[in-house]
């Protein structure tokens, strides 16, 4: 039998191994949107960028990726890939599959379903298929498809959100929701006019000030996933394809490390029971999920605590 000062020391162990199971736990999928490339203007943006510019930018995202063996997926604009010219846009999202990572469908227009009609949005869906599905089938992973809404506009009324629903399910898609978003495409605009103007310090201290409020937002999520379900679902993370997640991928994958996150795959994230609940909130907005469940689960939460990016790179340019 244990004397008493045993066991409390074999107490000590089991509860810091309990400790780091739990951090262990933690998990993210990294998604990362606009595919072939994120311009620096106002969301869908055109392809404001050369072709090379775009193929660099992607290089080193998914170089980042392979380092840190994150299975990424990346969703496509099919009117961007047009728009980089058929063969060069093809070219870039090859690189992609051919790394092991996977491709998804973010529609020909990047058009809000707020705006359209339900057989518009259909059209825009099937139209965006033309260059990722076949590249996917191709890898030998066409079998599972994801679907990321521009916007997140998943239907602003219950017709256009159940038919919508009804249109993937049949054409074999999944939703990619995301729970954790950093409005990297602010912080990317002004970064581009920086770097445009040859403002390497002021870029500078833009990666530094996007870095931590990357990091506020993770722990903001976290714990609203906490109140709202009393434990952290496994969390996906909206990126975009764009110059500053190129330059700062490496450090910003660390992030998650350094918080003691494992990163799994879209389709390993969407296993937990949360992703598999029917989804009935429909909305104008395009909320990240965790404030979507709160709604359905009648849980209040104070949005306001959420913070907001720097007002000098929000203005920067105005």
């Amino acid at each position: 039998m244990l004397s008493g000062s045993k066991n409390l020391a074999v107490l000590a162990i089991c509860w810091f191994a309990l400790i780091c199971g739990y951090a262990q736990d933690k998990t993210v999928a990294v998604t990362i949107d606009d595919l072939p490339y994120a311009s620096g203007d106002p969301p869908p943006g055109p392809l404001t960028t050369t072709p090379r510019l775009a193929m660099q930018v992607n290089r080193a995202i998914l170089k980042g990726l392979r380092q840190e063996h994150v299975p990424a997926t990346g969703f496509v604009i099919e009117r961007g890939v047009e728009e980089a010219g058929s063969k060069q846009g093809r070219k870039i999202l090859k690189q992609w599959t051919a790394n092991g990572f996977d491709l998804g469908n973010h529609t020909y227009s990047h058009a809000g379903l707020n705006d359209m009609s339900i057989e518009g949005f259909e059209e825009d869906i099937v139209k965006g298929e033309h260059t990722f599905l076949p590249l996917m089938r191709n890898a030998g992973r066409g079998q599972s498809l994801f679907l990321r809404f521009p916007y997140n506009q998943s239907g602003d009324t219950q017709q256009k959100h159940e038919a919508i629903a009804t249109f993937l399910a049949q054409r074999g898609y999944r939703v990619a929701p995301c729970t954790i978003e950093n409005e990297d495409y602010i912080f990317n605009a002004a970064y581009v006019q920086m770097l445009g103007h040859g403002r390497a310090a002021e870029a500078a201290k833009l990666r530094t000030a996007y870095l931590a409020y990357t990091s506020d937002e993770i722990d903001y999520y976290g714990a609203l996933d906490r109140q709202v379900l009393g434990y952290e679902a496994p969390q996906i993370m909206l990126l975009h394809d764009s110059k500053l997640n190129a330059d700062v991928i490496t450090q910003l994958l660390e992030l998650f490390i350094a918080k003691d996150y494992r990163f799994v795959s879209l389709a390993e994230a969407e296993r937990d029971p949360v992703y598999k609940a029917p989804d009935t909130y429909f909305t104008k907005f395009g909320p990240m999920w965790g404030y979507r469940w709160a709604k359905e689960r009648g849980v209040k939460v104070n949005g306001s605590l959420e913070k907001e990016p720097p007002d000098w790179i929000a203005q920067y340019g105005k």
